[in-house]
C-alpha cells in the first residue's frame, strides 16, 4: 500500500443545492441534474479515468472500501489522499488555473503509484463549474501553465530515466 493513492471521485451541486452527505443523496441530485462529475462541462477528460459510470454502478456499501484501480491517463487530475511519505511534493511553479493536479498526478504514474478509487467517499464542490465563471487572467494561467507543463515533463524523463512509464 506505499505506493498507492486513494482517489475521491469529485462532484459538483449546482449553487443553492445542500451538499449531499451520502452517495444515496449524491446520486438523488445526479438524478435531478443538480449534480455532476467535476469539471464535467469544462473538461470530461480531466476526471474521465475515475470512471463515474463503474462507481455509480457499485452495490451500496455502508463502509469505506477500495472499489477499483483506475489506470493514469492524461489529463487525469484526481483528488487524492495519500501516504504521509513517498508522495512526490507538489510542483509550486504551478500557479492558479491549469496542470497543477495534472503534473502531480503524471508524476505519482512515473514513480510507480498505482491509483485506487474508493467508494463510500467523494468530494463536493458547491457551484457548477461554467466557461465564462472565472476570473479574465484564467487563459493567460493556462497558456502559462501549459507551456510549463511541456517542460515538466522532459524533466520527469530526466528525473526518472529508468520508469517505463510516461505521461
Amino acid at each position: 500500500w506505499d505506493k498507492v493513492v486513494f482517489v475521491l471521485p469529485a462532484f459538483e451541486v449546482r449553487a443553492g443545492t445542500r451538499v449531499p452527505g451520502t452517495k444515496a443523496e449524491l446520486l438523488q441530485r445526479w438524478d435531478t441534474g443538480d449534480a455532476r462529475p467535476f469539471y464535467g462541462a469544462l473538461c470530461p477528460r480531466c476526471q474521465a479515468p475515475t470512471d463515474y459510470g463503474r462507481w455509480w454502478a457499485l452495490p451500496p456499501t455502508p463502509h469505506l472500501r477500495v472499489a477499483y484501480e483506475a489506470a493514469w491517463r492524461d489529463p487525469w487530475e484526481p483528488f487524492y489522499v495519500g501516504p504521509a511519505r513517498g508522495v512526490p511534493p507538489f510542483d509550486e511553479r504551478f500557479l492558479q488555473y491549469g496542470f497543477n493536479r495534472i503534473s502531480q498526478a503524471c508524476e505519482l504514474h512515473m514513480v510507480g503509484f498505482r491509483f485506487a478509487v474508493l467508494d463510500g467517499a467523494f468530494v463536493v464542490h458547491r457551484g457548477f463549474k461554467e466557461a465564462g465563471g472565472f476570473h479574465g487572467g484564467r487563459e493567460a494561467e493556462l497558456h502559462h501553465n501549459r507551456q510549463l507543463f511541456r517542460h515538466f515533463r522532459a524533466e520527469l524523463r530526466q528525473r526518472y530515466p529508468d520508469s517505463p512509464r510516461r505521461c
